[in-house]
């Protein structure tokens, strides 16, 4: 770039007026997009199709029996579950082919059966969006992260009542204007990459398949 060139370009940025500054954000788009629960509901499924996640409505009675036919089908034999998982009792309790383990000593001591000899992760969710199909994942000590990216099946337990229209109702209603959780994960269908060639592949860095199970009662 040649000196009159800059000099050009830095006095018409100097020249610009300053954009009017408002007095109170505009969040107007954000608050109308707002669902009943049962359009809620109908939208969560549908974006989670619409990017391969598998979501199937319960109820609380039935969830240990959904979620065993599921494994069943997925062929899975070794199982992530969290002991503070609601369903950790039932499920150990009515599968004795299965084995189940917790998420219970670092990854560095199990990181190759972690990854390559465990077929499924159970985990819980902190909320569900109907705007994106998202779920809202919180990590603790007993549900780490990796547990909803290493297994090639996670599947999640979303309550009804914790289903929000959009992010910015979840933030606001709960008040994330203080102290935020320090990992806050957005899951959206399993995971996906695309090559240069528009070749989408599933799995390539996290889970073959996610399947949510939409909890009534």
């Amino acid at each position: 770039m040649t000196p009159s060139a800059r000099q050009t370009i830095l006095s018409r940025l100097r020249e610009r007026k300053p954009l009017p500054a408002t007095s109170q954000p505009d969040f107007t788009v954000m608050e109308q997009r707002r669902w009943s629960l049962e359009a809620g509901i109908e939208r969560f499924i549908a974006q989670q199709a619409a990017v391969h996640g598998d979501v199937h409505r319960v109820s609380q009675a039935k969830l240990s029996q959904a979620i065993l036919a599921r494994l069943t089908q997925a062929g899975a034999q070794r199982v992530l579950i969290g002991p503070d998982n609601p369903v950790h009792h039932e499920l150990t309790s009515n599968a004795p082919d299965l084995q189940f383990h917790g998420y219970d000593q670092p990854v560095e001591a199990w990181q190759s059966e972690l990854f390559h000899q465990t077929d499924a992760a159970i985990t819980g969710c902190h909320a569900g969006l109907a705007d994106t199909g998202s779920l809202v994942v919180i990590p603790s000590p007993t549900e780490p992260r990796l547990m909803t990216l290493a297994p090639p099946l996670h599947i999640a337990i979303l309550p009804v009542s914790r289903l929000f229209s959009s992010w910015y109702q979840l933030i606001t209603e709960e008040d994330w204007t203080g102290p935020m959780p320090t990992n806050t994960l957005l899951i959206s269908g399993p995971s996906k990459t695309a090559d240069i060639e528009q070749t989408l592949v599933y799995g390539a860095h996290g889970p073959k398949a996610l399947t949510v199970f939409l909890v009534d009662g």
